[in-house]
C-alpha cells in the first residue's frame, strides 16, 4: 500500500509513496484544500468555484489540473468532486487522533500559509491556532507535573511573548519559576499579565493565575490534587460485575491492591482506567498512572527504580530530593504516600518483580498485566474474559454506528475482544461504502490481517506477548497453532514438542499465566480464536511437517488404544503411527478409553480432516475406522458416514487394496445403520475386495453386515445363509470375537423366527466366548438378547437375571447410551408383565441417561441432538419411553403425542417393532374413551405380530384388542 501524506499545518505538503509532490499556486492549491478539509465527502461545486474565485469551467480547468499531480485521487461524484484519501492522511484531522506530542510535531507554521485564500484562513486558521495552543498547554502541563519546570521556563518566557494575554501560559510560568525557586521573578510575571490584563482588557486574573499566585505566596512547590489518569473513554462497553469488584476495594488505613490480568486487547487498562475516574473523588490528594512498558512496542520495561522517579517527580519532590538507590526511593515513595489519600495506576506490569517497591503503604493500587501476577499478595485478582455478544454489538454500535443481525457475526469472527471490535468498529465508520457482509467476507478470508487500524494491530499485540516467552514456550505455543482440533490435554502438547506429560504441563501452566492459552475445564487447553489464528503464523516452515506427523500420531495411537479396550477383540492393523510416544495416553478401563474419546471427539474428527488434507492417507483412513466404532456406540451416524467417507478417499489415493476394503466394510455398516441403500453396493464391492487379498476375518465381517441387511428385509433364509458362511471363516481365521458375533447374529435370527431354543444355545456360546475374551460390552449386548429369548419363551426370571447382568456390564465399560437403550427394553417388558409402576420409573431412567450421555437439559433439546446426529434408534428408544412413561402416569394424552412423532422419523426400525408402537397407541386411546380409535390401533398391533414369530407379543396385542372390543364398563 502507498504511503501518503496531506499537510495544511504550515505550508502545503503533499507527499505519495515517500516522494513530495509539488501543486503550483493558484486554483489548484485553493481546491486541493478544501477538499482535504473534507476528505471522502463530497465537496459541492458551487462550494468550490466561491472558494477559487471563477467559473465552473475555471473550477474544472482546476481539477483537471490537479489530477495531473494527484492521478486518481480526485473523483467526480454529482453536485460535486471527493478526495479519495483517508482522514488519518490529512495532518488536520490526524491532529485530532494523535497524543498531544505527537500532535505538536505535525505543526509546521502557520496553516494555509501558501494556499492563497483569505476565505480558508478566515475560516479555519483561528479554530485551528486555538487547538494547538490548548494542546501546547496541555503538554506543558503534563511536563510540569513530571517536574521539568526548569526546561519550561524559557519556552514559557517566549511563548508569552507571542501570546501576551493568554492567561494559562502565564500560570504555567508562574509555577515554573516558583518550582525552581525564583519566586521574585515569579511574583513579577504575576504583576506583568495582571497589568496587561487590566490596561488592554479590563479584566481580574482568571481562576488559573490566581492559583499560581496563592502557590507562590504559600510556597507550595507541590500540584494541587494530581491527577495523571489518561481520559475516560465514552464507549466503554460490559465489565459491570468487573468495575462494581474494584470500585468495593477501597481500603481503610492500609493498602489494597487490584490485579487486573488478561490476554492482549482484552481491555485491561480501559477498565482500569475506568475504575480509577469513578474513584477519583474518594482519592483527593492525588490520582497516579505510570506506564510500566512490559509491553510496549520498541520500549524498553521500565525498571522500578525509574518507575519510582517519575513517581515521586508526580508528587512533587525535588530532583535533588530523590536518593538514588531503589530501596532508598521506595522507602521516600512510602514515607510520601503516608499520609495522602491517593489512588495508583500501576499499568502494563510485566512482573510481581516490577510492581512491589512502588507498592504504597496505604491508598488503592491497581495493577494491570497480560500475566496472572501470581506471586503479587493482592488483595483481589480480576482475570478478564472476552465481552459478551450484547456487550461486544454495544461496543461496535458506539463506534461504527451500525447495527443489524449481520453484526453478530462480524464481533464473533473479532472473538469478542475489545481491541479487535475497537479496530473493526473504527476501519468501518470510515468507510460507508461497506456492508456488514462486505466486513464479514474480508474478516473471513484474511481476519488478523483485517484487524489492524494505523499502529493498532491485534497481531501487533499478540506478537508482544509472544516475543516476551522463553523459547520453548514459545516453540509450544506456536505448534499447538496446527493443532485443529477444539481443545487439548498436556498429552498431546507432550507430542507435539516430544516430552513427557509432566513437562508439557508445565509450560502450559506458563502459558496460562500469560493468558496465551486458555483452561475451561480442568486438565483441557484451548486458544482464543484469534490467538490460535496468530500461533499458526509463527509457526516455522522447517518445523511444521514433523508437528503435523506428531499431532497426527498421537491421536492415531490413543483412539488404537482406547478401542482396542473398549473392544479387545478388533482386528488390528498395521499401524500409520511413524513414532513412539513419550507420554502414550493409557486406558486401565474401557470406562477410561470411553471417556477419552468423548473428551477427544471433536479432535479426533478434525485430526482426520487434517490427515487428509495434508496427504497423510494412512493416518487419514485409520483414524476413522478406529474412530467410528465409537460413534456407532453413541449413535452418530452422521458422523460416521463422514469420517468414513473421508477413509475411503484416502484409501483410493493410497492405492491400498486392504484399505479401501476397510473403509467400504466400515462405510456400508455406517449407511446400513442410517438406512442407506448404498449399504449393500458397498458391502458388495467390500467383499470382492477382501477374497482377493485372501482377508478371511474381514470377509466374515462383510457376509454378516449383508446378513443383517438381509434380515432387516425378513428374507431370513439368506441371512442365515450369510451368518453361516461368516461363522465358518470366522472359524477358519481363529478369530473368537468374530465367531461370537457370527454365532450372536444366528441367534437373534433364530428369535426372530420364534425358535428359542435354537436362539438361546447360540447366544449362550457366544456369550462365553465374548466373556473369555474379557470383552465386557459385547458381553452385555449378548446378555440384552438373550433376555429378548427368554422373554419370548415367558421365562420371566431368566430373564429379569439376563437384564440385570446386561445393565451391569453396560455400566461397568461406561457405555451410558448401551444401558439406556437396554433399560428401554427392561421397561417395555416390564409393561407387558402388568408390572406398571416399575415399568413407568424404568422408562424416567432411561429418559434420564439420554440427557446424560447427551450432556443436554431436557427431553427436547435431546431428542433434537438425535435428530441431528442422525440417531434413529436413540430418537425412538426416547419417544417409546416418554410415551410408556406418560402412559403408565396417568397421561394417555401426552403419551399419543409422543407416539405421534414416530411418523416424522426417516425410517421407524425394527429396533422397535410395529407391533409395539401400535399397542400403545390403543391402549392410550383406550385410557381415554376412545374404544374406536383403540380398536383400529389394536387391530394393527394384533396384524403386525402375526407377522412375526413372537407369541407372548402376540398375546399381549390380542388382550388389548380384546380389551378395546369389550363393551365400555358403566360409568
Amino acid at each position: 500500500m502507498d504511503v501518503r501524506s496531506f499537510g495544511l499545518l504550515g505550508p502545503l505538503e503533499v507527499v505519495l509513496d515517500g516522494r513530495h509532490v509539488h501543486v503550483p499556486p493558484g486554483k489548484r492549491r485553493v481546491v486541493l484544500a478544501a477538499l482535504l478539509l473534507r476528505p471522502g465527502q463530497v465537496v459541492p461545486v458551487d462550494e468550490l468555484v466561491e472558494l477559487a474565485g471563477g467559473t465552473r469551467n475555471a473550477l474544472q480547468t482546476a481539477v483537471g489540473r490537479l489530477r495531473e499531480v494527484l492521478p486518481s485521487l480526485v473523483l467526480t461524484r454529482p453536485g460535486g468532486y471527493v478526495l479519495d484519501v483517508r482522514p488519518d492522511e490529512v495532518d488536520v484531522h490526524r491532529f485530532d487522533l494523535l497524543g498531544p506530542r505527537e500532535a505538536l510535531a505535525l505543526w509546521r507554521g502557520r496553516p494555509f500559509a501558501d494556499i492563497g485564500s483569505d476565505t480558508l484562513e478566515r475560516d479555519h486558521v483561528p479554530a485551528l491556532t486555538e487547538k494547538y495552543l490548548a494542546t501546547l498547554e496541555a503538554r506543558i502541563e503534563t511536563d510540569l507535573r513530571d517536574g521539568a519546570h526548569e526546561r519550561l521556563v524559557p519556552e514559557l518566557r517566549s511563548l508569552t511573548r507571542q501570546h501576551p494575554v493568554r492567561e494559562r501560559l502565564w500560570a504555567q510560568l508562574v509555577v515554573a519559576l516558583h518550582r525552581c525557586d525564583r519566586q521574585t521573578e515569579a511574583l513579577r510575571a504575576y504583576d506583568d499579565i495582571r497589568g496587561r490584563l487590566a490596561g488592554e482588557l479590563g479584566l481580574d486574573p482568571g481562576k488559573d493565575l490566581q492559583e499560581a499566585h496563592r502557590q507562590v505566596l504559600t510556597a507550595d512547590n507541590r500540584p494541587r490534587a494530581r491527577n495523571d489518569l489518561p481520559g475516560d473513554i465514552a464507549d466503554f462497553a460490559g465489565r459491570a460485575g468487573d468495575l462494581d469488584e474494584i470500585l468495593a476495594a477501597v481500603p481503610s488505613g492500609c493498602v489494597a491492591i487490584t490485579a487486573i490480568d488478561g490476554m492482549a486487547g482484552i481491555g485491561k487498562t480501559t477498565l482500569a482506567v475506568r475504575a480509577a475516574h469513578r474513584l477519583a473523588s474518594r482519592f483527593p490528594d492525588a490520582q497516579l498512572f505510570v506506564d510500566l512498558h512490559s509491553y510496549t512496542a520498541g520500549v524498553e520495561p521500565r525498571t522500578p527504580s525509574d518507575a519510582l522517579l517519575a513517581l515521586l517527580t508526580a508528587l512533587g519532590v525535588p530532583a535533588q530530593s530523590i536518593p538514588d538507590g531503589l530501596d532508598a526511593r521506595a522507602a521516600r515513595w512510602r514515607a510520601e504516600m503516608a499520609h495522602r489519600k491517593a489512588l495508583v495506576v500501576l499499568d502494563n506490569a510485566g512482573s510481581a518483580a516490577q510492581v512491589r517497591p512502588l507498592l504504597p503503604g496505604t491508598g488503592l493500587v491497581l495493577v494491570t498485566s497480560r500475566r496472572r501476577l501470581v506471586d503479587l499478595d493482592a488483595a483481589r485478582t480480576i482475570s478478564l474474559d472476552v465481552l459478551s455478544e450484547e456487550d461486544s454489538l454495544n461496543l461496535l454500535a458506539s463506534i461504527a454506528r451500525r447495527t443489524g443481525e449481520d453484526c453478530r457475526e462480524i464481533v464473533r469472527l473479532c472473538g469478542y475482544l475489545p481491541l479487535a471490535v475497537r479496530i473493526v468498529g473504527a476501519r468501518w465508520r470510515t468507510r460507508p461504502a461497506w456492508s456488514a457482509k462486505d466486513l464479514v467476507r474480508r474478516l473471513t478470508e484474511h481476519r488478523l490481517t483485517e484487524l489492524t487500524a494505523g499502529e493498532r494491530s491485534v497481531a501487533g499485540a499478540f506478537s508482544l506477548s509472544y516475543q516476551q516467552l522463553p523459547a520453548d514456550q514459545q516453540r509450544l505455543f506456536r505448534l499447538l497453532g496446527l493443532h485443529t482440533g477444539e481443545d487439548w490435554d498436556a498429552y498431546l502438547a507432550a507430542a507435539v514438542i516430544g516430552t513427557t506429560r509432566v513437562e508439557a504441563e508445565r509450560l502450559l501452566d506458563d502459558l496460562l499465566d500469560a493468558h496465551l492459552v486458555q483452561q475451561k475445564e480442568n486438565g483441557r487447553y484451548r486458544f482464543h480464536d484469534l490467538l490460535a489464528d496468530h500461533a499458526k503464523v509463527c509457526v516455522e516452515p522447517a518445523e511444521r511437517t514433523e508437528a503435523i506427523t506428531r499431532i497426527l500420531d498421537f491421536y492415531l495411537r490413543g483412539v488404537e488404544n482406547s478401542a482396542r479396550r473398549i473392544a479387545p477383540g478388533r482386528p488390528r492393523f498395521d499401524s500409520a503411527v511413524t513414532r513412539d510416544l513419550v507420554d502414550p495416553p493409557v486406558f486401565a478401563t474401557p470406562v477410561e478409553a470411553i471417556v477419552w474419546q468423548e473428551a477427544e471427539r471433536r479432535n479426533l474428527k478434525a485430526a482426520v480432516y487434517l490427515a487428509a488434507y495434508e496427504g497423510h492417507y494412512r493416518h487419514a483412513w485409520q483414524l476413522p475406522s478406529n474412530f467410528a466404532p465409537y460413534l456407532w456406540l453413541h449413535g452418530s451416524g452422521r458422523e460416521r458416514v463422514e469420517v468414513l467417507s473421508v477413509a475411503l478417499a484416502a484409501a483410493h489415493a493410497l492405492g491400498d487394496l486392504k484399505a479401501r476394503a476397510e473403509a467400504l466394510r466400515g462405510l456400508g455398516s455406517a449407511y446400513m445403520d442410517d438406512g442407506n441403500p448404498k449399504a449393500e453396493e458397498h458391502l458388495r464391492e467390500a467383499l470382492v475386495i477382501l477374497r482377493q487379498i485372501g482377508d478371511l476375518r474381514g470377509e466374515a465381517s462383510a457376509l454378516g453386515f449383508l446378513g443383517m441387511i438381509a434380515r432387516e428385509r425378513r428374507d431370513y433364509d439368506k441371512s442365515m445363509e450369510y451368518f453361516q458362511q461368516g461363522l465358518a471363516l470366522m472359524r477358519k481365521a481363529g478369530a473368537p470375537t468374530g465367531i461370537a458375533l457370527a454365532l450372536h447374529n444366528i441367534g437373534i435370527s433364530h428369535a426372530e423366527q420364534g425358535r428359542n431354543e435354537q436362539a438361546l444355545a447360540h447366544m449362550w456360546e457366544a456369550a462365553a466366548l465374548v466373556e473369555a475374551h474379557g470383552d465386557v460390552r459385547e458381553l452385555a449386548v449378548t446378555m440384552n438378547n438373550i433376555a429378548h429369548a427368554h422373554f419370548d419363551a415367558f421365562q420371566d426370571e431368566e430373564c429379569l437375571s439376563c437384564m440385570e447382568r446386561s445393565l451391569a456390564g453396560f455400566r461397568e465399560c461406561g457405555d451410558r447410551r448401551g444401558e439406556a437403550l437396554a433399560l428401554a427394553d427392561f421397561a417395555r417388558w416390564r409393561y407387558e408383565m402388568g408390572h406398571l409402576t416399575a415399568a413407568g420409573a424404568l422408562a424416567r431412567d432411561v429418559a434420564r441417561l439420554c440427557r446424560e450421555y447427551t450432556n443436554l437439559p431436557d427431553d427436547e433439546a435431546v431428542l433434537a441432538a438425535m435428530r441431528e446426529v442422525r440417531d434413529h434408534v436413540g430418537q425412538m428408544t426416547l419417544l417409546m419411553s416418554l410415551s410408556l412413561d406418560a402412559l403408565t402416569s396417568g397421561r394417555p394424552a401426552e403419551s399419543i403425542r409422543y407416539l405421534k412423532r414416530f411418523e416424522g422419523l426417516e425410517k421407524v426400525r425394527r429396533w422397535w417393532s410395529d407391533e409395539r408402537v401400535f399397542q400403545q397407541f390403543a391402549a392410550a386411546h383406550l385410557e381415554l374413551g376412545d374404544r374406536e380409535a383403540a380398536v383400529r390401533y389394536a387391530e394393527q398391533a394384533v396384524e403386525a405380530a402375526e407377522r412375526g414369530h413372537q407369541p407372548r407379543t402376540l398375546a399381549f396385542v390380542r388382550e388389548t384388542l380384546a380389551r378395546a372390543k369389550a363393551p365400555a364398563p358403566p360409568r
